[in-house]
């Protein structure tokens, strides 16, 4: 099975972190994840979130950094996740793709009903602030 390359953006502000909730639409309706989506030929993860945060919500940001990578196997896919600290740096928020935004504390992220990839990235962001 081909594995797909995904980004996802960390983005903090004031000890909080953005998280979306995909589409009742959607084939994971409901679940939060990081925002992000795939990388396309000839692209590299960097220059992806950056595509997908303009596209996604209308937003220009830089990246900052990289958190790590989570892979989970859907059973019709496998993502491969790249978790990306991203800055945000100018525009309003616009809800293009998910039905919902949060900022939530890093102590309440386990509480939110996250998309599969992206609990593995959870662990990883509350132990990145653990080591600050």
């Amino acid at each position: 099975m081909k594995i797909i390359e995904v980004t996802a953006a960390i983005i903090q502000k004031q000890g909080e972190v953005l998280a979306a909730q995909r589409n009742h639409d959607d084939e994971l309706s409901h679940k939060w994840e990081f925002p992000g989506g795939k990388i396309e030929n000839n692209e590299t993860a960097e220059e992806c979130i950056v595509r997908e945060l303009e596209e996604e919500f209308g937003i220009k940001t830089k990246v900052i950094g990289y958190l790590g990578e989570s892979k989970y196997d859907y059973g019709n896919k496998i993502i491969l996740l790249k978790a990306i600290f991203v800055e945000h740096l100018h525009g309003e928020y616009q809800l293009r793709v998910h039905q919902n935004i949060r900022w939530v504390k890093i102590t309440e992220l386990k509480a939110l009903d996250w998309a599969p990839a992206d609990i593995e990235l959870v662990n990883q962001l509350i132990k990145h602030h653990e080591l600050k």
